[in-house]
């Protein structure tokens, strides 16, 4: 090895080094590949947030209305719930948003977690340059095998690993744009249609009064007759507005189900595949180039 590149070898590990030690002690960041990384986690993070609070919108929606009971005691007293034909849906739909979670969580620990990773990986980097550079003195020459290691994965885990999730979350969200909008707004009309089925039912039951009190005979049989009209034709009302909000819910089950899938492959290919290819890639190129170094 030549002197030059020794001491550019053990200039470079001492600021990987200084850098690494700076971002463990918690002073800031000075790494320049942590920022692009630190953002695009944040952005998942944020966008999982989202869609898991509309999920839960449309699960509370649809576990609200299979409670909702239309009964009736004329003599003796009966209920149904209408709406229980909904419980698949609303299982499908609580499933989904597990996972969901389970993708902002990964998401907001991978915000956590670059820094110190990162910083460890430089001090690693610095460490193999400086043992690299004093291979070439005949005492350390046993250094260089060890520090060229040292170098490829401290590479790896201080900058590979940052820039590959950035640039695989930067093109997963362009090449998937089309998909993940149309999934949206498919999921977002469906947690509209879940608010109305929220407020078209209290969880109550829907009761047919069998007589109304007060007045006399005719008066109470002519209150008890008309009371009973009325409820009958509100508990026949309810009844049409509870099946026809199944039939929807029902009727868009598919297409919930669909939006669901979609966005969870999106989040995969964004989060876990597009960034393990790139970080493959990369580490295969370090493999190949390793005389180099």
């Amino acid at each position: 090895m030549s002197l030059r590149r020794g001491l550019l070898l053990g200039l470079l590990g001492l600021v990987a080094l200084a850098i690494g030690l700076w971002e463990l002690s918690g002073r800031g960041s000075l790494n320049p590949a942590l920022p692009p990384a630190t953002a695009a986690a944040e952005e998942i993070a944020a966008t999982t947030a989202g869609v898991y609070v509309s999920l839960r919108i449309i699960n509370a929606a649809l576990s609200t209305a299979q409670e909702v009971e239309v009964g009736a005691s004329v003599g003796a007293q009966a209920s149904l719930q209408p709406l229980k034909v909904l419980e698949p849906v609303d299982d499908t739909v609580e499933r989904v948003a597990d996972v969901v979670f389970a993708v902002a969580a990964g998401a907001a620990l991978a915000t956590v977690g670059f820094a110190p990773v990162a910083a460890l990986g430089l001090c690693l980097l610095g460490l193999g340059c400086l043992a690299r550079a004093a291979s070439g003195w005949p005492l350390c020459a046993a250094l260089g095998s060890p520090g060229a290691y040292a170098i490829r994965l401290g590479a790896v885990l201080g900058l590979v690993l940052p820039l590959g999730f950035a640039a695989g979350v930067g093109l997963g969200e362009r090449i998937t744009a089309p998909q993940w909008a149309q999934a949206m707004a498919e999921l977002d009309a469906v947690t509209t249609e879940a608010r109305i089925l929220i407020g078209g039912g209290s969880g109550e039951a829907v009761e047919v009064p069998a007589e109304a009190p007060g007045g006399g005979f005719l008066s109470r049989l002519g209150g008890g007759l008309q009371s009973a009209a009325d409820g009958v034709g509100e508990a026949v009302d309810a009844v049409a507005r509870y099946r026809d909000a199944a039939t929807l819910m029902m009727t868009q089950a598919d297409t919930l189900f669909g939006a669901s899938l979609t966005l969870i492959g999106i989040f995969a290919l964004r989060v876990l595949v597009l960034p393990a290819l790139l970080l493959w890639g990369a580490v295969a190129l370090m493999r190949r180039s390793a005389g180099v170094v």
